[in-house]
């Protein structure tokens, strides 16, 4: 749809620039008898829209839809669906639903946007394929964790920010005060899973009405959690690494920024040909024989048209 509405544009331009003359200042300072300028205009446009598309697809618009393309990287930042599930499991809540009933409403695909997997900026450098040959293919989602301490506070694990690669797990109540986590140095540990006695139990998804309290399941639950909802990945079908790759929308982006900034170098180099064309043929500006180019413009050739001034 994007290439036909360029289309369009295009063709209507180019109407418009046969049935309107440019003004005859413009025409010698732009040099448009030469036709390397009309090679370099039509770069610059390129390039533009080049740069245009790219800036769509990362900040999002309505013309690069999430279904398409996946979410951006903004939407993980900012929590955004994050808070539309929880806004969900709230509207459940106030309709006297349980909050098994209230999570298991919540659609996988929303659920699975809220996975930092489909953050287009987790792709690394030099980390080619697609996602499936990193994170996995995603089989279905376990259900919401909800971790809770021995003193019945609830607990929301911190999630990882978008450029980290490694993350503490840290577990805060809901006044954003630390309660659990998983310490590095385990002699000085206060909030320790196994001291603090930190539980989890899923509502939604497969794993629905299940509860864990030994130490171990709950830290594994917990350091998935930091990545957002929590999915089964098959690895094994294609021989996923379990490194991120970036989504389409991050490939797009990243191939027509490289595609617009080569395409701006182009642009530049046959505009200085154009309009320095003279000097770069080191013709003395001074000469008073009135040099015709055509189909020789070497200088001292004395087959090169000229007429004297």
């Amino acid at each position: 749809s994007h290439h036909i509405a360029a289309g369009t544009l295009g063709i209507l331009a180019g109407l418009f620039h046969l049935s309107v003359r440019p003004p005859q200042r413009l025409y010698k300072a732009l040099r448009m008898g030469n036709i390397e300028t009309v090679l370099s205009s039509s770069i610059a446009a390129v390039f533009f829209a080049a740069f245009v598309v790219a800036g769509t697809m990362w900040y999002g618009s309505a013309t690069t839809p999430i279904e398409l393309f996946g979410p951006t990287r903004y939407q993980w930042d900012q929590g955004y669906f994050q808070q539309e599930i929880y806004r969900r499991v709230n509207a459940g809540l106030a309709e006297n639903l349980s909050l098994s009933e209230s999570w298991s409403k919540i659609p996988d695909k929303l659920a699975f946007y809220d996975y930092i997997g489909n953050n287009p900026a987790k792709g690394g450098l030099f980390r080619a394929g697609s996602m499936d040959n990193g994170d996995g293919i995603a089989v279905g989602w376990l259900g919401h964790p909800v971790f809770r301490d021995k003193e019945g506070h609830e607990l929301f694990v911190r999630r990882m920010p978008t450029f980290f690669e490694t993350f503490p797990v840290v577990l805060v109540d809901g006044d954003g005060i630390v309660r659990a986590d998983v310490p590095f140095r385990r002699a000085e540990s206060k909030y320790s899973v196994e001291q603090v006695g930190v539980t989890v139990e899923f509502y939604g998804g497969e794993l629905d009405g299940v509860s864990y309290n030994d130490p171990a399941t709950v830290k594994k639950y917990a350091r998935r959690a930091q990545l957002g909802e929590i999915f089964e990945l098959d690895r094994a079908t294609l021989k996923s690494d379990g490194v991120f790759r970036s989504s389409p929308r991050g490939w797009f982006t990243f191939g027509h920024a490289s595609f617009a900034l080569l395409f701006f170098f182009g642009h530049i180099w046959h505009g200085a040909r154009t309009l320095f064309r003279d000097v770069f043929a080191g013709i003395d500006p001074d000469l008073d024989a009135q040099v015709e180019f055509g189909t020789f413009q070497k200088l001292g050739d004395p087959t090169t048209r000229r007429q004297v001034v």
